[in-house]
């Protein structure tokens, strides 16, 4: 970084919390995505006030920013790739607020998702956005990518979440939309540009976030299905029955055996293999009112939609069970190469589009297929695994073709080419997929009344 720049930077903040040592650069200028990174510098703002001081001379000296969290993301949002200077949030990380009567939270940015889960739960609430990366991810980041997760079914996604948001903007303006209220209808809600934005628009510091009762004990199952038609028709079942699941999950028979290669501590509960797998989780109902598992899979059964299941009656069955979904992600990254697809489709159309994305996977020579994700949302995670002896660059082009493909399907059924990961960099070239071009140019015209220099998180999204 320019010897000027820095000392100024330094000024506001301090020697401590300005580096440009390698190692820095290379933790915070990237995401978990593979990239080489090469920021000018990293800064560690521990307030408000000094992201707004620091935006305001980026601002005066047309110096570009990358918006750093948790670092989890799977779409290069968080990438530094072109001496951008990167704001990280780590050191904003405090729990300001919790309300047990609105039942809201307030934290800044850099608050790690648990900490929120263990903060709500200490006060007897709960924070619904349940995350594989809550022990790393943060709360500005999940607000960045709208994230999703485990309990999106039952509680929402993000923003569903969030009551309000402190922004500070490409000029260094503070802009105070962090009400705590569930009714404010006073025009445009602001606050939903930025949610997903993935930093392109404004740095959240701070979030009031919705918090909800504490679940109450909670049953698990994991059934075994023919085919997806009948995971499809099972979570039809499961909403006529009244059953209100917090979580209904699926994987494949490839991503259960690879867990068991990958994991060897864990047990499989089932004598026979099947193609697909459900969880489906709910709370205990309440003393005296009739338990509804028996019956639903006892109708289940009956109708042909699954052929085992299994019911976790303790604790350890409850981690186990869920461990086979959570751990899919790790193991596959163990197994080799890796391409990741997060698409979305509407539920009724899940089977049809399986059929035929199953056709198109065919064609592809040496790579392996694991599929799972959040049937209850209709969010698919696709991960390509090819052979980690194979040329990664090689790899990626091997698979590039097939996504394209799998893009137009997701295309035809007007799905999504992104549920919850975002765009980033990684997917700006498919965006066309599910994005209309005057849908694209409004999305550019936002970004340049916001941020008209392009300071904030350039060539992500789309480019200017």
């Amino acid at each position: 970084m320019n010897s000027v720049h820095y000392e100024a930077l330094e000024g506001i903040l301090g020697a401590t919390r300005i580096s440009e040592k390698a190692d820095d650069l290379q933790i915070y200028g990237k995401d978990w995505t593979r990239s080489t990174p090469k920021p000018s510098a990293v800064v560690f703002p521990k307030t408000t006030d000094e992201v707004s001081k620091i935006m305001k001379y980026c601002h005066k000296n047309k110096i570009k920013v990358v918006p750093s969290g948790g670092r989890t993301g799977l779409a290069g949002a968080a990438n530094a790739s072109h001496e951008e200077l990167v704001i990280s949030l780590e050191k904003m990380d405090r729990i300001i607020n919790i309300d047990p009567i609105n039942m809201s939270i307030r934290a800044e940015a850099g608050a790690i998702t648990e900490s929120l889960h263990k903060a709500a739960k200490d006060q007897g609430l709960f924070y619904p956005v349940d995350l594989a990366a809550k022990g790393s991810c943060q709360l500005g980041g999940n607000i960045a990518t709208n994230a999703g997760g485990l309990k999106l079914i039952r509680y929402g996604g993000t923003r569903e979440q969030v009551l309000g948001l402190e922004v500070v903007l490409a000029d260094g303006t503070v802009l105070d939309l962090n009400y705590d209220l569930r009714k404010n209808n006073i025009g445009y809600d602001l606050k939903h540009l930025f949610i997903g934005s993935e930093g392109t628009l404004g740095i959240v510091t701070q979030a009031t976030m919705k918090l909800a009762t504490l679940p109450k004990e909670l049953r698990l199952t994991c059934m075994a299905c023919p085919d997806f038609e009948s995971v499809t028709k099972l979570l039809g079942l499961v909403n006529l029955r009244g059953i209100h699941p917090t979580a209904f999950e699926f994987f494949t028979q490839e991503c259960l055996d690879l867990v068991l290669k990958h994991q060897k501590h864990r047990i499989n509960p089932f004598q026979e293999k099947s193609p697909i797998y459900t969880l489906l989780e709910f709370e205990k109902q309440p003393e005296g009112s009739l338990d509804p598992m028996e019956p639903f899979l006892e109708e289940a059964f009956e109708r042909g939609l699954i052929s085992d299941a299994v019911i976790a009656t303790n604790s350890t069955e409850f981690q186990n069970l869920w461990g086979f979904r959570e751990n899919i992600s790790e193991s596959v990254a163990i197994e080799g190469n890796v391409r990741k697809n997060d698409i979305s489709l509407p539920i009724s159309s899940l089977p049809a589009f399986i059929n035929e994305m199953e056709v198109v996977l065919k064609k592809i020579q040496g790579v392996q297929m694991f599929l799972f994700g959040h049937i209850g949302d209709g969010n698919l995670h696709l991960n390509y695994v090819g052979d980690f002896k194979q040329d990664y660059t090689e790899f990626r082009a091997v698979t590039r073709a097939t996504e394209e493909e799998v893009f137009k399907l997701v295309q035809k059924y007007r799905g999504s080419i992104s549920a919850e990961h975002g765009i980033g960099v990684l997917k700006k070239a498919d965006l066309h997929f599910c994005l209309a071009p005057e849908g694209l140019e409004l999305q550019k015209r936002i970004k340049r009344a916001f941020d008209p220099d392009n300071l904030l998180n350039p060539g992500k999204i789309f480019d200017l």
